[in-house]
């Protein structure tokens, strides 16, 4: 399976997590404007990302376009995740 795969199910995982009644989530669910994503639920979602991932999204991640649906997200972290092993500062998860 392809990193950008495993990145987008890590995503929906994470986000089966945090939104209640377990939605049916596709790549393109919209999660802003459907309201399935808050701010709290959007901390939450980053967090358990952070921590899987062993990254730390920068703020310029942590802007409604990168939350509008699971691809959208996806690719952000795809993005974050290729930057930090480029730079060659990927932490050990704690």
């Amino acid at each position: 399976m392809s990193e950008q795969r495993n990145v987008l199910e890590s995503v929906l995982d994470s986000l089966r997590e945090v939104i209640p009644g377990a939605p049916e989530l596709t790549p393109d669910t919209e999660l802003l404007d459907s309201g399935l994503l808050d701010s709290l639920g959007i901390i939450s979602v980053v967090a358990m990302l952070e921590a899987s991932h062993s990254v730390e999204f920068p703020a310029e991640l942590l802007a409604p376009e990168t939350f509008t649906d699971p691809t959208a997200l996806s690719g952000a972290l795809t993005g974050l995740l290729a930057t930090v092993r480029a730079n060659g500062e990927e932490r050990t998860p704690s």
